[in-house]
């Protein structure tokens, strides 16, 4: 056998072997490819194109050989000619859809478009590719040129498979832009459906939804469903028989009903789906990663059929897209029932301010008075009498002052100012100055160092450096004059850090998470006066501002508090 094309016997070496023991059967069909192409070896490059289309769809030997023995004419692809000047030499039955398409004729000229590329083409003397739409598909298109003989051989290859699953994925990237923007839970599902039927031949999309009972499903989006079709069926129950839907949600599975009319599952429900053209459905369910089915993702079509691969896929990506709506939803509820529960207890938290404030106060307030009254009496008790009254009145007054921090401390987030641009310096000196009296009463000292302005509640930072600078008084060695020291620092990080640190009693670390606590005290009420509320309150004051409170210290070494605050406080403080 003798062939002028080197590449025809190199492709006959690969898929068959030498081609010298080619059955004698082959000779003729070899020699008509040769004679086909002998005039112009230029036309080679229709031959390599065709067997290049070929090697990608076809994996075996055996098919492989069959297609190199096909001329352009056979070839299912779209095979044309277009000379320099426009005109459509020749175009292959399969081009028939682009001529149609485009208006042109053989022996004519083509459209302007079309003229241009084979300009280009012969221009740069290598081969462009673009890709059109045509109808409802899309093809690859290859100019090949052929300069010396003025013009371009094009190879079209159909690529609406790869386009459309662009195309999807496109549009489930803009669901998830709608999931993320916050879109309601109607308006993603009913993208998704779209989107199925936009990519699917007449198939008609439908999600349900789980009921809170968890024993039924209902209607979460169905936009193309006859609407007396979803009456019909507004509540579709889970369990064997019960369906593609009602199936897939119990069995966890994809349900195929090729034929409703006569799939079992569908036995007692299937006059409803017929008297709406409705003869085929696949549902896959709907579920969390944790395996919960939310619902089902289903489709109908108007003949019996099953699905082909691509379709399932598409199925199963919308079905999981559809698990992150419905979570997300999910998730968005159960957060606004926590802030109408968060609600519901601020409220009762106002209520009980109200109470500790007026009702439980002024009995208080009535034991105290009549208390110092019958004291006033002179010579009425003896010693024990008297000792006992004392003490009454002193537990009313302790009992008062604690309602009363018990309600500065519950007021720390629901009474709050909004935050504003404070001079913590200025406040200091203004703390220094309330507390005149008691600097003078244990001979103390407040040094200020540089203090920050920042954003803050002013009455709040009031109250969290004077119960620290009254706190470093309380707590003083005997016989040595308290001394307060305040000063900051800033960090990009952290912000500003504000120290008070005083050289008074001190404690043991492993109590210093503890001091924070309410009620909790370190020391009896007869060695120091206080709640146990007062550090309490700072590191409320401190959370709500973001920030954080510590403390450093040793027995008898004094103690350093030490509180961050940022500059600027975000929306969510």
């Amino acid at each position: 056998m003798k062939t002028q094309h080197k590449l025809l016997s190199r492709q006959i070496k690969r898929f068959i072997g030498n081609p010298e023991t080619l059955p004698p059967q082959w000779e003729e069909l070899l020699f008509a490819v040769d004679e086909a192409y002998q005039q112009r070896d230029d036309d080679v490059y229709l031959l390599e194109h065709a067997m290049d289309v070929l090697s990608e769809e076809f994996s075996e030997k055996r098919n492989k050989v069959r297609w190199l023995s096909r001329f352009p004419d056979e070839n299912p692809h779209p095979v044309m000619r277009i000379s320099s000047e426009g005109s459509l030499y020749y175009a292959n039955p399969a081009s028939q859809i682009l001529l149609k398409t485009f208006n042109m004729e053989t022996k004519k000229e083509v459209p302007s478009n079309w003229k241009y590329i084979v300009e280009i083409t012969l221009q740069k003397k290598k081969n462009e590719t673009i890709e059109m739409e045509v109808g409802q598909h899309f093809y690859s298109f290859t100019f090949s040129p052929v300069a010396d003989q003025g013009y371009v051989n094009i190879y079209g290859y159909d690529i609406t498979g790869r386009k459309r699953a662009e195309n999807y994925l496109l549009d489930h990237n803009n669901v998830l832009g709608s999931l993320a923007a916050g879109s309601e839970l109607q308006m993603v599902l009913d993208q998704l459906c779209r989107n199925m039927e936009k990519y699917t031949d007449g198939l008609k999309g439908s999600i349900l939804l789980l009921d809170k009972s968890g024993k039924y499903l209902h209607y979460g989006s169905a936009p193309n469903l006859p609407q007396s079709y979803i009456k019909a069926t507004h509540k579709v129950y889970i369990g064997e028989n019960q369906g593609s839907c009602g199936t897939a949600a119990y069995l966890k599975k994809t349900i195929i009903a090729e034929d409703i009319s006569k799939d079992l599952r569908w036995a007692q429900y299937k006059d409803i789906p017929l008297a709406h053209e409705l003869k085929a459905c696949w549902s896959t369910p709907i579920m969390d990663v944790a395996g919960t089915v939310l619902g089902t993702f289903a489709l109908y079509y108007h003949e019996p059929r099953k699905p082909i691969k691509e379709e399932l896929e598409l199925i199963k990506s919308s079905a999981n897209i559809a698990a992150l709506a419905i979570h997300k939803h999910s998730a968005q509820d159960e957060l606004k029932n926590y802030a109408a529960e968060l609600e519901r207890s601020n409220k009762e938290l106002s209520d009980f301010a109200y109470i500790a404030s007026h009702d439980l106060q002024e009995p208080l307030r009535k034991i105290s008075i009549f208390s110092d009254r019958v004291l006033e009496v002179k010579n009425s008790y003896n010693e024990t009498q008297r000792g006992y009254l004392e003490r009454m009145g002193k537990a009313a007054n302790r009992m008062q002052t604690l309602i009363e921090d018990l309600l500065k401390l519950s007021q720390v987030t629901t009474k709050g100012e909004p935050f504003k641009t404070v001079d913590m310096g200025k406040i200091a000196l203004e703390v220094i100055d309330d507390l005149d009296a008691k600097l003078q009463t244990t001979q103390g000292k407040v040094t200020l160092g540089k203090l920050p302005r920042i954003e803050a509640d002013p009455f709040q930072m009031r109250q969290l450096l004077q119960n620290l600078i009254e706190n470093a008084l309380k707590y003083h060695k005997e016989n040595t004059s308290p001394l307060v020291i305040i000063d900051s620092s800033f960090a990009i990080k952290k912000g500003w850090t504000i120290n008070v640190k005083d050289n008074g009693i001190g404690l043991n670390e492993k109590f210093a998470e503890r001091i924070f606590i309410p009620l909790e005290r370190l020391h009896g009420i007869s060695a120091y006066e206080g709640t146990g509320i007062g550090l309490a309150i700072c590191k409320k004051i401190i959370s709500r501002h973001g920030g954080t409170i510590s403390v450093k210290s040793q027995e008898g070494q004094g103690a350093t508090f030490t509180f961050t605050l940022p500059e600027t406080q975000s929306p969510i403080h």
